[in-house]
């Protein structure tokens, strides 16, 4: 392995040791020598790489927007109804936030902490830009096929990516990051919010069965 992959390997330790230090004593009441001691590390091992608690923070920051970029910049499979693939991303959305609670608080965190800084609001803004286009693009779809009422595609994505995050944020009281709420009944409440005609069966539930295409 060479030198620089040591490095960039040590500093991905590093930030992983500061996310648990963060989640589970907010910023303000964590040290480099917290974080130090997470990662089994001397402060100067930290020091090393990062020589301030809010430079560590902020890479945390690119790291976690990057992943949320590389994870939901997709365009969806067009080639099954928009209901069906809406009900899915919602699915799988809210698995990801329980099967990740860190990096759910974490998101919660920097959503608490975005109001102080206008440079990491921006930065959190352009992620759920990402994000809202995504549903925008679906619900979109499905009003052009006359599945879902004709509503603003942009407010029912935000309505949505509203409903997730607030189940997300609710993950953080249960002390293994579950969801109050099972995944598949949120999916059905958000398509029933839309109001669905000519529905199709999907894995989560059954919408309007009787005009259910054959």
């Amino acid at each position: 392995m060479t030198r620089q992959r040591k490095e960039e390997q040590r500093k991905r330790e590093i930030r992983a040791a500061a996310t648990r230090c963060f989640v589970k004593n907010g910023y303000e009441s964590t040290r480099l020598l917290d974080i130090a001691k997470e990662a089994g590390l001397s402060k100067g091992g930290v020091y090393f790489h990062y020589r301030a608690k809010d430079q560590l923070f902020h890479d945390i920051l690119e790291n976690h927007l990057q992943r949320l970029r590389d994870r939901w910049a997709f365009v969806p499979a067009s080639d099954r109804p928009a209901d069906r693939t809406l009900g899915r991303l919602v699915v799988a959305h809210l698995k990801t936030l329980e099967d990740e609670p860190n990096e759910t608080r974490l998101f919660n965190l920097l959503v608490s902490m975005s109001t102080q800084d206008e440079a990491f609001r921006g930065k959190l803004e352009r992620a759920m830009l990402t994000l809202t286009s995504l549903y925008r693009d679906v619900i979109e779809r499905g009003i052009r096929d006359g599945i879902f009422a004709a509503v603003d595609a942009r407010h029912a994505a935000s309505s949505v990516l509203a409903m997730i995050h607030g189940l997300g944020f609710q993950t953080a009281l249960d002390v293994e990051g579950r969801l109050p709420v099972p995944p598949e009944i949120v999916a059905d409440q958000v398509l029933r919010s839309l109001k669905i005609s000519n529905a199709t069966t999907l894995e989560f539930g059954v919408v309007d069965k009787s005009s259910a295409p054959n």
